[in-house]
């Protein structure tokens, strides 16, 4: 498939304004994820794949997915991505052009729109590698698949109803990554509330009350003195990505929120009986997170026993992931390497872990060995305004597919 031809399908699938979101009270709203599964299997079938709809149930509610292969032998490798998006509101403007985040502009060899790079680009660029690989006939190491989920914006629900569904692949690869580096590994994160309770009163007289507001101020000072360094001297074994303060994956912390909870009027001569503070923790690749919520709930006691404050503190997490598969990771970084001649690009392309946290863990906790590999980079402006991708990214994701599908730079080893 041309790059003209990559662009033009890429248009009409960004076209379906595929969002979805976490309300307040913890429900997920879900936009047009039918018409997104649809489009995504009349491209596969239009090409010559073969196609499977798969209709996945996440809480109660469909969440489909498309698996579409080309047949063969070798051990099976599925190409993820997912055709969810995160809202977007429009006009964006681009040179002076207004125009609406769901229908693309392309411009300058680049495609502006919702979704664009995150991540329709890996849909439509894995289902043309597919199918040139079909056209073409060559062994291949693997027999691969294309594997489209919703609800990866929200947790990846898809990904692991699909698991639980019973499907498996020997190997994983990735493809709602960043374009810069072969991801080997993510992060984990534990997240939540801490909520200070006071004693409500009016503002003119706060000697009769007490204040969980700057309760919260000071404990969340004594937080970022001493459990945010402990968090920080964490070191990972893996490589962080380019343009990192520290070589490696490093743990961090930070509070992110601070309100007051529902029903606690906000009113400037009012003190609250209770205030919020919400965060975020970061962990290594390769962190136990039990142990890692242990530490944090332990560091936040030490915190209130010292200053005497009344504290609730929940919290939930997901736990990272690494490459383990040694000569995978050799095989995906020959297939990185590959992409980037085929568009002339001549930057080395190393292997790093990933600050945030993606899909990854899900497939290893299954027992698949990963790789992460994109079209994102850092300055296409994902889950912001004017979203794009370029063009020259599409045919590159295009070959690494077709590239790692044969086993890396010299196509492998031939399937038996």
């Amino acid at each position: 498939m041309r790059s003209d031809e990559l662009v033009k399908e890429l248009v009409q699938l960004v076209k379906v304004r595929s969002e979805v979101y976490v309300t307040e009270m913890g429900t997920v709203k879900r936009w047009n994820y039918r018409e997104a599964a649809e489009a995504v299997r009349r491209l596969a079938e239009r090409v010559g794949l073969d196609v499977e709809v798969v209709k996945l149930e996440v809480s109660g509610e469909e969440v489909p997915a498309v698996i579409a292969g080309i047949g063969g032998k070798g051990p099976s490798l599925a190409f993820v991505s997912h055709y969810d998006v995160v809202p977007a509101k429009g006009p964006w403007v681009i040179e002076g052009r207004a125009f609406d985040p769901f229908d693309p502009l392309v411009v300058n060899g680049r495609v502006y729109g919702r979704g664009a790079a995150d991540d329709k680009s890996a849909i439509v660029a894995s289902i043309a590698a597919l199918a040139e690989l079909a056209d073409e006939g060559s062994p291949l190491r693997y027999k691969p698949f294309v594997v489209v989920t919703g609800d990866e914006e929200v947790g990846g629900l898809g990904v692991r109803a699909l698991i639980e569904g019973g499907f498996k692949w020997d190997k994983v690869a990735i493809l709602d990554a960043g374009a810069e580096y072969l991801s080997v590994g993510a992060s984990g994160v534990a997240f939540g509330w801490v909520k200070v309770k006071g004693r409500s009163g009016h503002a003119g007289y706060p000697h009769k009350a007490v204040n969980p507001v700057e309760g919260a101020l000071r404990l969340a000072h004594y937080m970022l003195e001493t459990y945010k360094p402990r968090r920080a001297a964490k070191l990972s074994k893996l490589d962080a990505p380019p343009g990192s303060p520290l070589p490696k994956v490093w743990g961090r912390f930070s509070f992110t929120i601070m309100k007051l909870p529902p029903g606690e009027p906000e009113k400037h001569n009012r003190i609250p009986g209770e205030a919020m503070l919400g965060f975020d923790v970061r962990l290594l690749p390769e962190e136990d997170l039990e142990d890692s919520l242990r530490e944090l709930y332990a560091s936040f006691s030490e915190a209130a026993a010292k200053m005497g404050l009344d504290i609730e503190v929940t919290a939930q997490g997901q736990r990272g992931w690494y490459s383990k598969d040694e000569t995978f990771v050799r095989e995906a970084l020959e297939a990185a390497k590959v992409a980037y001649k085929s568009v002339g690009l001549d930057s080395e392309v190393a292997a790093a872990a990933e600050l945030g946290g993606n899909d990854g863990t899900f497939f290893d906790s299954a027992g698949m060995p990963v790789v992460a590999f994109g079209a994102i980079r850092s300055e296409c402006n994902v889950h912001s305004e004017n979203e794009f991708v370029y063009v020259r990214d599409l045919t590159m994701l295009k070959e690494f597919t077709k590239a790692l599908a044969r086993g890396g730079a010299h196509g492998g080893h031939d399937a038996n």
